[in-house]
């Protein structure tokens, strides 16, 4: 009988880890994934791999629910050498639970009609699906500081900007893990912000868990000043001097921000690009030959699964943050 997958133990993980980190920047994504899960930053996690030692896919999937952090309820972070291997593995069973709503990350494109076949049979909906193209600073030198106006700072955010930043985002990214999440990543992770003479937060950048550069924000007030290109750079700057991989993930239809990266000096990387999809399971059918009170339970317990969906997908540039309707201080803009 063969093995559906093989879970790996502690040693094999930082085994798997220093394999990744030998493959970067096409791993970076999920090298940064393992590495907080090794650092006890993404609690909750196991990690799967279709064969043991000679893997070609891999899979973190919560197995703690009581641990795994509220943003990254129902996720799995999902990575491969084989898309043809992929799409076999992803069906195994056993190591996906189809019967609850899930968010899928580290797809590749080629494997996303695989996802949406197999909720098609089962009468379940692959309700979102985002396409995102890896960019990343892959050169030797690095990159040069953008001056910044008169009156303005460079510096970091701090934990206490979480909740700033994350009403920006809330209207991107319904989920009630938000502000855990941003807390978290303004805690443990790199960032730049540039503040004026009163310290008002007047622009920045953070990271996500995946280890990629994302949340670009710029004032309208200061659209023309290129705050957003000099945060790039010094973001890039930080992270290529901590030894780490500088990349963020675009949407592969956002032109304007694609030449942007590419003047500043990000390359494409094809291996590392990959599509997030939302899945929801079908509805529950209950037998008929079940009590009407078990029957009516199975029911509620199943809409109530439905409703547990979360997403995390947010890319380098988001141009829609905010509603047309809403007023705020802060609105995001591309590159300038």
């Amino acid at each position: 009988m063969s093995v559906m997958f093989h879970t790996l133990s502690p040693e094999e993980i930082e085994e798997l880890h220093c394999e990744l980190r030998s493959q970067l920047p096409e791993s970076a994504k999920i090298y940064s994934n393992i590495s907080n899960h090794i650092d006890e930053i993404l609690t909750g996690f196991e990690v799967i791999v279709d064969q043991w030692p000679c893997w070609t896919c891999i899979m973190l999937r919560p197995t703690c629910p009581e641990l795994v952090p509220q943003y990254f309820k129902n996720y799995y972070i999902c990575h491969t050498r084989s898309i043809k291997d992929f799409k076999f593995f992803i069906q195994r069973p056993g190591v996906v639970d189809w019967s609850k709503p899930a968010t899928f990350t580290g797809i590749p494109y080629d494997a996303v009609s695989t996802i949406q076949e197999k909720s098609r049979k089962d009468h379940g909906q692959v309700t979102c699906v985002e396409h995102r193209f890896m960019y990343c600073w892959n050169k030797k030198d690095i990159p040069q500081p953008e001056k910044i106006p008169d009156g303005l700072t460079l510096t970091s955010l701090r934990t206490e900007h979480a909740e700033l930043v994350c009403s920006h985002w809330k209207h991107a990214r319904k989920n009630d893990g938000l502000l855990e999440y941003f807390e978290k990543v303004l805690a443990n992770f790199e960032s730049s912000a540039v503040v004026d003479g009163d310290g008002r937060l007047i622009a920045y950048i953070c990271m996500q868990f995946n280890g990629s550069m994302a949340n670009l924000y710029v004032d309208p007030d200061y659209r023309t000043s290129n705050l957003g290109v000099a945060l790039l750079r010094d973001l890039t700057r930080k992270l290529i001097l901590k030894g780490l991989t500088a990349f963020g993930f675009i949407k592969t239809k956002d032109s304007t921000f694609i030449n942007t990266c590419q003047k500043i000096g990000l390359s494409w990387i094809p291996q590392g690009s990959m599509s997030w999809l939302h899945y929801k399971p079908g509805q529950l059918r209950p037998n008929r030959s079940w009590p009407q009170e078990i029957q009516s339970h199975a029911i509620a317990e199943k809409k109530e699964e439905r409703k547990k969906v979360y997403f995390n997908a947010m890319p380098l540039s988001y141009n829609d943050c905010l509603p047309s309707t809403a007023s705020a201080d802060f609105v995001h803009v591309t590159s300038s």
